[in-house]
């Protein structure tokens, strides 16, 4: 399909240099002492700063629990949940699967795998972390009844957890699962008495390097190193999560020298920091793919029509979002959710061109010339220039006859409406999905019509996606996940849109090798 001609462009264009220039006014007026045009911010601040006693990182989401068992956005909770408790497995911050509380794995055969455990784990009020420990979690996660939302993708294949000795854990699997380690990353380990006599939605204790001394789920909290931690002994004594949930907040701080890490910034308000001698900054490329998800379920809904799903997708134009917001430091998604670096991308799958023509087409063929209405619901604050990707897409609808009504709502109220009544959730999600690892294909989980936070309908591709994380031969698995690719390209159970940019503004005072996944954990900063 060619690209449409320039002279449709351009209405688009201007709605998104109008709604950029605003944003740019709003950022630049919102710092203490920068001029309009920013020029005092790009000036160099003074000496290379050198780190306090504490170190301050920033969060772009409230909390809305530290419950090890409920997961955990990478912008919220996330990262002071992986600051606290181990798993069996952790994910290094170029996405590779590494050792935690287990310190080497195999397979035994397709339904079992072996865990050789560490033995020096111990929780921060002094209990030894031991084999039946772990054992007791994986039973509650497993448990249908448990609330614990890390539990249900385990329940797909994870039959049961033995120990049969001090440093044995097994896994014996209901299918097969060639990622296994990779999907323990999140499964943190509570401490089982602590666990059922205390709130661990707003109580914690952890086996890992700090422990929480303070939590306000709306703020932040405050940290301290576990005194019985068995690794290295981490670079601060004093860690502060401060939630800052808006755009206009996060760079206040910085410019006030408030902070050390601040990720999740507008990558038009990097500019200002560019000669900075305190900060560094970076834009690049994160792992997660940004989408607007679909409820397919609703009653009534356009949506449920896949010609109608189709014309969205063909009436989105993604190139000028990325110019205009994120300075072409990422490319469209290739009608997929994987994408390069970090997955192998499906051959032959590619973007839907932006076509509006098309778009007018399949909402006539659909029965919908006159067009309809949709809402979005917006994190605020959360994801990096959604509220203007979310007008620019509006203006773009508009052109095809879809009026996108923007709905922007506090975190914790948007996740709780995602896990509601489908009936009651908006027509669209603007929303990051992902996976953690390379090479895991836990990346389709979310968009599977069986998952938490999904509304789709889609058992042609449930049921490929569970073929292919249930495959034991590597070529069968990966020809499994191109139909898969293929068939939710076809079908557009998604408005596929663009990896989700990682923007970074680090202090030259600390050290922290660059996580695109954006899980902020405290234990990897160091001292510069």
């Amino acid at each position: 399909m060619s690209r449409p001609t320039p002279h449709r462009r351009r209405p688009v264009a201007a709605v998104l240099s109008a709604l950029v220039s605003a944003a740019l006014v709003v950022t630049l007026g919102a710092c203490a002492g920068s001029s309009a045009s920013g020029d005092a911010a790009s000036e160099p601040a003074g000496p290379v700063p050198t780190a306090g006693e504490e170190l301050r990182l920033v969060l772009s989401r409230q909390l809305t629990s530290v419950n090890p068992h409920k997961g955990g956005s990478p912008d919220s909770q996330g990262a002071v949940v992986g600051s606290v408790y181990e798993a069996l497995t952790r994910i290094t911050p170029d996405s590779e699967v590494a050792p935690s509380l287990a310190t080497e794995w195999e397979q035994v055969s397709d339904l079992e795998w072996r865990f050789t455990i560490r033995t020096d784990a111990v929780f921060s009020d002094g209990t030894p972390l031991t084999a039946e420990t772990i054992v007791w979690n994986f039973q509650q996660l497993l448990d249908p009844e448990y609330k614990g939302t890390t539990g249900a993708p385990l329940r797909k294949f994870v039959a049961s957890v033995e120990s049969p000795d001090p440093t044995t854990i097994l896994f014996h699997l209901s299918a097969p699962a060639l990622d296994l380690p990779g999907r323990l990353w999140n499964a943190y380990i509570v401490d089982p008495t602590f666990a059922q006599s205390h709130n661990i939605d707003t109580e914690s204790l952890g086996s890992g390097p700090y422990q929480i001394d303070t939590l306000d789920l709306e703020n932040g909290a405050t940290l301290s190193p576990n005194p019985h931690w068995a690794g290295d002994e981490p670079d601060f004594a004093k860690v502060r999560y401060t939630v800052l949930a808006s755009e206009a907040q996060r760079v206040a701080a910085i410019q006030a020298g408030e902070a050390d890490i601040v990720l999740n910034v507008e990558p038009l308000s990097l500019d200002q920091f560019a000669d900075s001698s305190v900060y560094e900054t970076t834009l690049g490329v994160g792992p997660q793919p940004l989408v607007l998800a679909v409820n397919e379920e609703k009653a009534g809904t356009p949506l449920a029509d896949e010609r109608v799903r189709q014309a969205l997708n063909y009436a989105t134009d993604k190139e000028t979002i990325i110019e205009g917001l994120f300075k072409g430091a990422v490319e469209p998604l290739p009608g997929t959710v994987l994408f390069e670096p970090y997955q192998e991308e499906a051959p032959g799958v590619e973007a839907y061109p932006y076509d509006p023509d098309k778009a007018k087409e399949l909402l006539a063929e659909a029965g919908y010339a006159d067009g309809f209405t949709l809402e979005v619901d917006v994190p605020s604050g959360t994801y990096v220039s959604a509220d203007l990707a979310s007008q620019a897409i509006a203006a773009q609808w508009k052109e095809v006859g879809v009026d996108l009504t923007i709905t922007q709502t506090p975190f914790p109220t948007w996740l709780d409406r995602q896990y509601g009544d489908a009936q009651k959730g908006a027509d669209l999600v603007y929303i990051m999905w992902g996976g953690q690892y390379r090479g895991g294909f836990q990346l389709f989980d979310p968009f599977t019509s069986d998952h938490i936070q999904s509304d789709v309908v889609a058992p042609e591709f449930d049921d490929l996606v569970r073929r292919a994380q249930a495959a034991t031969d590597l070529d069968e698995q990966r020809d499994l996940v191109v139909k898969a690719a293929e068939l939710y390209r076809e079908q557009a159970h998604t408005i596929f849109l663009y990896p989700s940019p990682f923007t970074a503004v680090v202090s030259r005072a600390v050290t922290w090798e660059l996580r695109p996944s954006r899980y902020l954990y405290a234990q990897e900063v160091g001292r510069a």
